[in-house]
């Protein structure tokens, strides 16, 4: 029998199960079910999680489903590295083409491009990485640290004329910046820098668009001047040749190799042997070099320098809160509707019901929902804050808040998704484990955001030194806190609170009382211990021994904080759905500390916070359909059969089998089976 008949004779045979599925249980009729039970309004919860500028994430939506030849989801197709590589530049040339979404733009509503870039992040995030490194890191350091010297190399990267990379990290640094080691010499005779990489761990590595596709990069590297060292600054190198993409003299580029997801951007190491630049090419807005070699800035504290020249780096970090929460929507589109269609027991005699039905099933996907809506507002409130503060990125008085609030929501954000993600493979069961339901690539994408842009265990010292400060200029130094996220520790006092009935389980009132008691307990707790370290240690040791038990948990008590207070400004009082979900939020606050408040004298009962919790979980799952609807992006863009609005995901799954290209295929080397 040929290999067509075979096909033929499987489909044949196809359309026999469907009918007999069809009789015990239509998948599509299941989800319709569940979506006819909610009853909120999709277009205001869309503008309500993505604000005033929610049609730019439609337009680019429209612009993937409209143009499937150039968008492809690479798990759906077996693609190698080199053709996810080269798909992803195709991508972000077609975006580029038809977004329209101009420098003026940018200017005038940031926002529109964060907006754009979270939506790009949902089909691919290797693509809206490929992005993020030519725009928000190389074009926008031009911007940031350049002068009108370097206008026309701003003007290439924004028509993707040039295509540039950020060369910061290497091999034996990446948090500690200010310990790098490629070096810029500069020669007055020639008036260049000459720049270096004088050891192995000084290699600029995981250097994105760098194996492949860019041409110019912004180097950072120790300058000298005469042998004095004037710290760090950043320089612009041209990588390759525009002509023939022929690496430049004195630069070795290479590939960094596999990895555990992202596989669409081409990360690579870069080795420099005296290569020189023109004395032009420093990003110079606050510091510069004559032809003389007198070095001159505008900021003479060193620190305060590094700080300034580094502070716009933030937005990078600030949009990874919003990756995350979206990542954890995106994840539990699919696991819920799978959870709406799939049946599995029931009583004897009975249909099998929706695995959604069950209460294990509703804790493990419709909780974590309520707290993924908590968290994709809060990004949102960063972000947004971020947004309308650009003029102040190198005021750090105005950025102190934003960067404590991003060093904690980053790692907090993409923990929770992490978590989300494995929750929902899970409950597919065995198909989990198949490539189509984009569960196991999301999950390798989106781990790399708990270490980029600052691995989070370390960033959340800042966030706790930020904390600790505040509290310290009030209480030593009377002043006032400036900083609306922490401003009631000026007022704050230890009450009794008594937890009798379900609705003070449920009053915000209390909830906002517990979590602000909660951060200054930790916070005294840490000083305290930090100063009893004192008495035998330096500071860095006694620092590192106070953190490493009661530091931790202050800043993820104070991002809880800062994500109460952001839904608390919504003011959803009137929509009962969002009221639900919240009081959910809450609640596995109380689960998650119970012991701290037990014993602490509020008498929180763990059996009502489970009951609450299997009850208020048991009424949002009728809306959870409607939710994700609205919140979710298109099929083309989720790319999961699995999670395909339609439901009907085994037509769709085994159609895709069969066309597989090895699906029937007999091996080249079947011989060697029967051949000893």
């Amino acid at each position: 029998m040929s290999s067509e008949q075979r096909v033929k004779l499987l489909h044949q045979q196809f359309e026999v199960y469907k009918e007999m599925n069809e009789q015990v249980s239509n998948p599509t009729e299941s989800l319709q079910y569940y979506r006819q039970l909610s009853t909120i309004d999709k277009q205001k919860y869309i503008e309500i999680f993505y604000g005033r500028n929610w049609k730019y994430r439609q337009n680019l939506f429209d612009i993937v489903k409209n143009n499937q030849h150039v968008f492809k989801h690479h798990h759906l197709e077996e693609s190698t590295r080199e053709e996810q590589r080269y798909h992803s530049f195709q991508a972000m040339r077609n975006f580029h083409q038809k977004l329209g979404v101009t420098y003026d733009i940018f200017l005038s509503d940031p926002n529109i491009v964060t907006i754009t870039s979270v939506a790009m992040y949902s089909f691919d995030p290797a693509v809206c990485v490929k992005f993020g490194v030519h725009f928000s890191l190389y074009t926008k350091t031009i911007l940031n640290l350049g002068t009108d010297k370097h206008k026309q190399y701003f003007e290439n990267a924004q028509t993707l004329t040039d295509i540039g990379s950020f060369s910061l990290t290497e091999l034996g640094h990446g948090s500690n910046v200010r310990q790098i080691q490629t070096t810029a010499v500069y020669d007055k005779e020639t008036q260049t820098f000459i720049i270096n990489t004088p050891t192995d761990l000084a290699t600029k590595f995981w250097i994105g668009a760098t194996a492949n596709l860019a041409n110019m990069t912004v180097v950072f590297a120790q300058l000298y001047i005469d042998g004095k060292q004037y710290g760090v600054h950043a320089f612009l190198v041209e990588i390759r040749d525009k002509t023939n993409h022929n690496v430049k003299s004195g630069i070795t580029i290479g590939d960094c190799g596999p990895k555990n997801g992202l596989n669409g951007i081409d990360n690579g190491f870069l080795i420099f042997k005296n290569v020189r630049v023109p004395v032009a090419n420093m990003l110079d807005k606050f510091a510069t070099v004559t032809p003389s070699g007198e070095f001159k800035t505008s900021i003479e504290d060193p620190d305060k320098r590094f700080a300034v020249q580094l502070a716009s780096l933030s937005g990078g970090r600030i949009i990874l809160t919003y990756y995350g929460a979206i990542t954890s929507l995106n994840a539990l589109t699919i696991g819920i509707r799978y959870a709406a269609i799939r049946k599995q027991f029931g009583l004897p005699g009975e249909k099998e019901q929706s695995i959604l039905e069950y209460p294990l099933t509703q804790l493990r996907l419709i909780v974590p929902l309520a707290s993924t809506l908590v968290y994709i507002i809060a990004a949102k409130a960063i972000n947004n804050l971020w947004d309308t503060t650009q003029n102040n990125v190198f005021n750090p008085n105005k950025m102190a808040e934003i960067h404590a609030l991003s060093s904690v929501l980053k790692g907090k954000f993409a923990t929770f998704a992490n978590k989300v993600i494995l929750e929902c493979r899970q409950i597919l069961g065995g198909h989990g484990y198949h490539s189509f339901n984009r569960l196991g690539v999301m999950l390798q994408d989106q781990d790399i955001n708990n270490t980029w842009e600052g691995d989070s265990n370390v960033l959340i010292q800042q966030t706790l030194k930020f904390c600790m400060d505040q509290k310290n200029k009030f209480v030593n130094d009377q002043k006032p806190i400036q900083y609306h996220s922490l401003k009631f520790l000026e007022t704050f006092k230890v009450k009794s609170i008594k937890f009798q009935k379900d609705e003070d389980y449920l009053c915000p009132k209390n909830i906002q009382y517990l979590l602000e008691y909660k951060l200054d307990k930790q916070l005294n707790d840490f000083m305290q211990d930090l100063t009893n370290n004192l008495n035998n240690n330096d500071m860095l040791k006694s620092w590192n021994l106070s953190f490493a038990f009661k530091g931790q948990q202050i800043s993820n008590s104070y991002a809880d904080l800062y994500c109460f207070q952001q839904w608390q400004e919504l003011n959803l009082k009137n929509d009962s759905v969002l009221e639900t979900a919240f009081q959910i939020w809450c609640l596995t606050l109380l689960e998650n500390e119970i012991e701290l408040y037990k014993n602490n004298e509020f008498n929180i009962s763990d059996a009502t916070v489970k009951r609450l919790l299997l009850k208020f979980s048991n009424q949002l799952k009728d809306e959870a359909i409607g939710i994700i609807d609205a919140l979710a992006p298109p099929d083309e863009i989720l790319g999961s059969i699995f999670g395909s609005s339609d439901g009907d995901i085994y037509n769709k799954f085994l159609q895709k089998i069969y066309s597989g290209k090895n699906t029937f295929q007999k091996v080249p080397w079947w011989e060697q089976i029967h051949n000893k």
